[in-house]
């Protein structure tokens, strides 16, 4: 190894150093002016003398790799990081070929101009900085490949050791082969050639195996989860399931209970009215047996609007008014203790919403707010005009969320008692209360919640034990024409004196019998049919009557809301009153406006009946009735 030689090998080695040690910039810098130096001086002017070189001196692989190393000392420099790669890898090559050539004993290697007079220990000192100055940036190029954490890498990993060594050690049995006349020269090329596609095919071959081996466990992997995951899900559905059963199941003792105690008040006083001789005592079973029978109906209403299928007569108005009469109601019901607030918009924005139900929904939450403050404290009701994105409110059993929009938001805040979370949770499931028995039947909240949801609109409970409640009712804002004053569907209801011809159409004839009655008992002709088809058959042979009262679910392909048509098309001047014990509001918009017939919800007293069967005759646009 000529000086030169052996200068260009430690400054390249100290540049390398500098860079891994993150040393002043100054000295991978001066490193390689001095490896460009030294390569320069050698060729033009001699650095070696004559009497030191012996056979010795630089040959055209160790200029090639000093300038390499130079070439990649000075992009390190300048923070590259990528470049560099492609000249420390051909320097890698350039180095390796002559230690595979002495492992080999390739005396052609000696007669190749490229690399005569390049010593063993130099092609070794130039391998050992090129791969140093590669491992100093394992984040790129071919040895990110090999360091990275993937399968692929890590299969690579495995498959480069025998794909290195194989073809090395093979080629070094064939050349010591040769040397003690094993085989010939030629028959070395031919076995070299054949082992190396041996090795090579055995790598290929191995990392094929071990590709599929960890496909099939990455798709086994898959399966697991995947049927882990169905579990999971049937699980949850199992559990949704379970709990909205749970729900039902209080649902429906709930009702059976009342409804056992209501049916109970009024068979005991049918009873008493049938065997008590006393007659004076009989109009007191009555009123008694009526009361309970509107508690049914109250209570069936209230199921209706929980599940959102009660009947409202929505109209413009303006919610402040609404929330001035509620409070005014409720202010009889509140103790002295109780500081009621009020904090109102003044802009006057109009909702549609039916007002009877939207009070009796305030009154519910305010009694709740009432029996929240047990020690007196106050209440605060708030109104705003807002608009809302995805307002999340209470639903069946799971959250829903408002379409986003503008809201008239009610927020009615007590300092009260409060909720833990979990009992919030459950605040608005029907039956579900923390009251004491006879001090509340666990439908306040969640008919106020069915009556905002029914609204479009939604109802939100925010609580915290011992911080009290606020409870938020948001409904959008009314879009159309306002509501002029004093229009509305409570006007102009009264009954008129005189009789008609009336057609009852129902396939319950218990409830048919109990109506005709009601309606001879004031002077009607009346007359009865059990279905729709009997109905247009009496039509036929006449006379043809003043009114038909049709329930709408009847027995058969024809329901009433069908008959009223067919009514209106061969009968325009028969007015036409359709009922129901069950009808959903999105069902009665689309079913009943269409018609412009007025529409009764059972159970009807014989009050609404009357007026709603004089005003039909006098007014044939009257609209729904019986509240």
């Amino acid at each position: 190894m000529v000086p030169a030689t052996a200068l260009t090998l430690a400054t390249g080695g100290f540049g390398a150093l500098a860079l891994h040690r993150r040393w002043p910039r100054w000295q991978p810098i001066a490193a390689t002016v001095i490896l460009g130096g030294v390569i320069v001086l050698e060729q033009t002017a001699g650095l070696t003398p004559e009497t030191l070189r012996h056979g010795d001196g630089m040959s055209l692989a160790n200029i090639a790799s000093a300038l390499l190393l130079s070439a990649s000392l000075a992009l390190r420099t300048n923070g590259q990081d990528r470049a560099p790669i492609v000249s420390d890898t051909i320097g890698l090559i350039i180095t390796m070929v002559p230690l595979i050539g002495y492992l080999l004993g390739s005396s052609a290697l000696y007669d190749n101009p490229l690399y005569t007079q390049m010593a063993l220990h130099t092609a070794l000192g130039y391998a050992t900085v090129f791969l140093a100055l590669l491992l100093m940036a394992p984040q790129c190029g071919w040895i990110a490949i090999l360091f990275e954490g993937e399968p692929g890498s890590v299969m690579a990993r495995r498959v480069l050791p025998v794909a290195i060594m194989g073809p090395l050690i093979l080629s070094l049995v064939a050349t010591k082969a040769v040397e003690r006349n094993l085989i010939t020269a030629e028959f070395r090329l031919a076995v070299l050639t054949f082992l190396v596609i041996a090795s090579t095919a055995a790598a290929v071959l191995g990392f094929a195996a071990m590709t599929n081996r960890a496909e099939r466990r990455s798709t086994e992997a898959e399966a697991a989860y995947l049927q882990s995951e169905r579990r999971r899900q049937k699980i949850e559905l199992a559990a949704a399931r379970s709990d909205k059963i749970a729900a039902l199941g209080t649902l429906v003792g709930g009702v059976a209970h009342d409804f056992n105690n209501t049916l109970n008040v009024i068979l005991g006083n049918l009873q008493l009215l049938h065997e008590d001789p006393d007659k004076n005592t009989h109009q007191g079973y009555v009123e008694e047996a009526i009361k309970a029978s509107n508690r049914a109906a109250a209570l069936t209403r209230q199921l209706l609007a929980y599940g959102r299928k009660s009947r409202l007569c929505p109209i413009p108005l303006v919610l402040e008014e609404e929330i001035a009469s509620a409070l005014t109601m409720f202010r009889r019901l509140c103790p002295a203790n109780i500081a009621i607030r009020k904090e109102v918009d003044k802009s006057r924005t109009q909702v549609q919403l039916d007002p009877d139900a939207f009070q009796q929904a305030a009154l519910n939450v305010l009694i709740n707010a009432r029996d929240a403050l047990p020690n007196g404290g106050s209440i605060q009701v708030v109104t705003r005009t807002e608009r809302l994105e995805g307002a999340v409110v209470s639903g069946f059993q799971d959250a829903e969320t408002l379409p986003p929009g503008c809201y008239v938001t009610v927020r009615f805040e007590d300092d009260g008692i409060g909720m833990s979370p979990e009992i919030a949770a459950q605040a608005t499931e029907p039956f579900f209360t923390t009251k004491s028995v006879g001090m509340g039947t666990g439908l306040g909240l969640s008919t106020a919640a069915g009556f905002c949801r029914q609204s479009k609109g939604g109802l939100r409970i925010d609580s915290t034990e011992g911080n009290g409640t606020t409870v938020t009712m948001a409904f959008p804002v009314y879009s159309g024409a306002p509501r002029a004053e004093g229009e509305g569907i409570k006007a102009g209801r009264k009954a008129p004196a005189w009789r008609h011809k009336i057609l009852v159409v129902d396939d319950d004839m218990a409830l048919a019998r109990v109506m005709v009655n009601q309606l001879e008992l004031d002077g009607h002709d009346v007359r009865l049919a059990r279905d729709a088809v009997e109905a247009l058959r009496a039509l036929e042979d006449g006379p043809l009557p003043d009114v038909v009262l049709t329930d709408i679910v009847m027995p058969g392909e024809m329901q009433g809301h069908h008959l009223a048509v067919r009514i209106r098309q061969r009968f325009p001047d028969i007015r036409v009153i359709l009922m129901s014990g069950y009808s959903s509001e999105g069902y009665r918009e689309k079913t009943f406006a269409k018609l412009g017939s007025p529409f009764l919800q059972k159970p009807v007293d014989l009050r609404t009946l009357r007026t709603v069967i004089g005003s039909t005759v006098v007014n044939p646009t009257f609209p729904q009735a019986g509240r």
